[in-house]
């Protein structure tokens, strides 16, 4: 962000592109009435040959009210695993998932406190063993054991303000807390 951009911002009510007022009316309009805090996400996923697929996200209920929405999330995977590499595979889309969920956490902190971001960057890896996608053997996992991540923050926050909101982002984000915590999966099967 520029330096301009940043002064613009400043004195605004603007800070890291999010309405200060904005947050603050949604943060208490939830604790008056937790109601309006209550979410769900959906998403229709299709296969479309080989390893493609298109995750179809057409609406999202807040507060009790259905909210159309109009994205599609395409997979794919590498050449290297049978794909015909036109889109991230599942594992990048996940851990896409995971840094941009907790994106959204450092720039609400940051804004709540006043701080302007000049960048952030959230780096996500990954490994696994295709043995055990493949199922080759029942000793190894089919996923990841676990994810490494570097968070890199520039802004006007101090480094105790920005721990701070290290650790709450690790504390709130909702996709930190669905990969590192148990969360059921339940599931229905319908043969056509």
């Amino acid at each position: 962000m520029s330096q301009a951009a940043i002064k613009q911002e400043q004195t605004s009510n603007i800070v890291n592109g999010i309405d200060v007022a904005a947050l603050g009316q949604a943060v208490a309009a939830i604790v008056a009435d937790p109601s309006q805090g209550q979410v769900t996400f959906r998403a229709n996923t299709s296969w479309e040959g080989g390893a493609r697929s298109r995750s179809r996200i057409r609406s999202f209920d807040v507060a009790g009210q259905e909210l159309p929405r109009r994205h599609d999330v395409c997979a794919d995977e590498p050449t290297e695993m049978l794909g015909s590499n036109t889109a991230p595979n599942p594992q990048e889309l996940l851990l896409s998932a995971l840094a941009a969920c907790m994106t959204v956490g450092y720039v609400a902190g940051a804004t709540s406190q006043g701080i302007v971001l000049e960048s952030l960057d959230i780096q996500t890896e990954c490994s696994l063993d295709l043995r055990g996608v493949f199922g080759l053997d029942p000793q190894i996992p089919a996923g990841a054991r676990k994810i490494n991540y570097t968070v890199r923050v520039r802004g006007n926050g101090t480094r105790e303000q920005f721990e701070q909101i290290h650790r709450d982002v690790m504390a709130t984000s909702p996709n930190y807390y669905h990969l590192a915590n148990p969360i059921a999966l339940e599931s229905v099967l319908v043969i056509d």
